[in-house]
């Protein structure tokens, strides 16, 4: 069995060039596919990267100190408010210094998961929103804007349901919500769309937004990672020129059940 603390990068630095290397991944809650824990080389793998934009889900948070587990029952909260938000994308941003926003998609008393935008650009948070289709499955949308090249780049991280109905619904609401909120300008929308039937290429393609992998020719397939067969993870762009399609190593097939979907983007 490889063991998952083993592994390359492969990926050029995004700082090497003028272009916009984005990531999205999902972290699994920090485990391979075999269930081991896989965090610390995890944490590895995107410190050797260096993008411009990481789009996580899943992102873990380890279980809440005494204090807060006491707030959620109606109790004074003694504890910062910051321990409520520490998860493992708050560790990879304190450790590389990067920007970050959150989102809970999954918050219990004893643990929480959800989605994260990281960038070493500035970045501001445009809100958070609950897409939950039904209540068995907790989802959401997370927005930032990250100054780039003196341009703002609108991001945008999601991770939607397993199944096809309530995909469809999800995904309708964040092209309304781009077509409201984000009518123009570069954006990239990236994540866990769980679209193996690719749902979103037309859908997305009516507002003029273009599904990288697609637009290169490649089949995007991250899902199973060790031996990819769907192309569950997408990301779309606009006033964004696909470049290059980065092929991740096999190494990192035992750091998540995903593979991490990454490309190379020129702001046009």
């Amino acid at each position: 069995m490889r063991n998952p603390e083993h592994f390359t990068s492969g990926i050029p630095s995004a700082h090497d060039t003028p272009d916009f290397v984005a990531v999205s991944w999902n972290l699994h809650k920090g485990r391979s596919p075999l269930g081991l824990q896989a965090w610390s080389a995890m944490q590895r793998w995107v410190q050797s990267t260096k993008a411009d934009a990481y789009f996580l889900q899943e992102a873990m948070a380890r279980r809440m100190p005494q204090p807060v587990l006491a707030a959620s029952f109606g109790n004074p909260l003694d504890a910062p408010v910051d321990d409520i938000w520490h998860c493992q994308a708050t560790e990879i941003a304190t450790s590389l210094d990067l920007q970050i926003a959150l989102g809970q998609n999954v918050f219990k008393p004893s643990w929480r998961h959800g989605n994260a935008i990281l960038s070493p650009h500035p970045l501001d948070l445009g809100g958070r929103w609950d897409i939950s289709a039904h209540r068995f499955e907790r989802r959401g949308l997370l927005v930032a804007r990250a100054t780039f090249a003196g341009r703002s780049v609108t991001l945008l991280c999601a991770h939607l349901a397993l199944t096809r109905a309530a995909r469809l619904r999800q995904m309708n609401w964040i092209a309304l919500w781009i077509s409201k909120e984000a009518p123009e300008g570069p954006l990239v929308l990236a994540g866990d769309f769980n679209d193996w039937r690719n749902d979103s290429v037309p859908l997305f393609g009516e507002l003029g937004l273009s599904e990288v992998a697609t637009m290169l020719g490649e089949s995007g397939r991250t899902y199973p990672a060790f031996s990819p067969a769907l192309a569950l993870d997408k990301m779309f762009v606009r006033g964004m020129k696909p470049v290059e399609w980065i092929t991740p190593t096999q190494d990192t097939a035992w750091l998540s059940d995903h593979l991490p979907y990454m490309a190379k983007l020129r702001v046009e």
